[in-house]
């Protein structure tokens, strides 16, 4: 019996088993996910936009809300990332995060903000979370919370990764968020973790400007998350947060 691959003809493969059968297999062209971020608008005055982030499977992504979708009750704003990309693919078990921040009319800075990070449910389909109902307490629906703290200047976030039972880790991105703002960052753990004296990295992330939406300031939350295959088991991508505390240049973070 021979069995020969033929050449991949509009989006199907053939398989030919000669004097036998023929077989068609799909391909799937999307591959990708979505993120589905529903927005509870009720409590919200004097908004002239939302800057929605989000942070998903290494990757990152930013949508603004303006106009009449700011009108209704509510608002759902999507994100499609890639299952697959250089460092990590997708798994129903990996953590993501959404941020959406309620901007002044006239003065466009941040007035209010809620976030909420979540665990993937389908990794090839559509993920809805809610954002801006429920209470400060979780994350799981995140109402929107003022910040009147004390202003924070040149902040640097420094991320430590433990990696004591993940020593076969090679590439691994770190992303982080704050006031809106991403960063990232990727790594050559493996090598890293050769020169050091001790299994957990730190990766410095340095937020030395103004964010477009105004000053960072006590009561902020940030974001990291951290992304590799050989993280698995239990998740490619993990994620961590906390709020800015103090006015102090380093704020420490543990992402997994």
């Amino acid at each position: 019996m021979i069995t020969r691959k033929l050449p991949n003809i509009i989006g199907v493969t053939l398989i030919v088993t000669f004097g036998l059968t023929l077989m068609l297999s799909p391909v799937n062209a999307k591959g990708d996910f979505s993120i589905d971020a529903k927005i509870n608008l009720q409590k919200l005055n004097d908004v002239g936009k939302l800057k929605v982030v989000a942070s998903a499977n290494g990757d990152t992504q930013v949508k603004n809300v303006t106009g009449n979708d700011l009108k209704s009750k509510s608002t759902t704003v999507s994100f499609r990332f890639n299952q697959k990309n250089n460092i990590v693919t997708v798994g129903d078990r990996d953590e993501y995060f959404v941020c959406a921040y309620a901007l002044n009319a006239v003065t466009n800075e941040m007035k209010s903000y809620s976030c909420v990070e979540g665990n993937m449910e389908k990794t090839n389909g559509k993920n809805p979370i809610n954002i801006g109902s429920g209470s400060r307490n979780t994350l799981s629906t995140g109402s929107f919370q003022p910040v009147n703290g004390k202003e924070v200047k040149d902040v640097t976030l420094r991320i430590g990764i433990p990696l004591s039972d993940r020593k076969d880790v090679k590439d691994l991105k770190v992303v982080t968020m704050i006031e809106g703002e991403l960063k990232s960052k990727t790594i050559d753990a493996e090598k890293l973790l050769k020169k050091s004296d001790h299994n957990t990295l730190f990766v410095p992330f340095l937020f030395d400007k103004n964010p477009e939406i105004g000053s960072i300031r006590v009561g902020d939350l940030f974001f990291a998350c951290v992304s590799a295959n050989e993280l698995n088991p239990p998740e490619g991508t993990e994620c961590e947060h906390r709020e800015i505390t103090h006015t102090g240049h380093i704020h420490n973070l543990l992402a997994r």
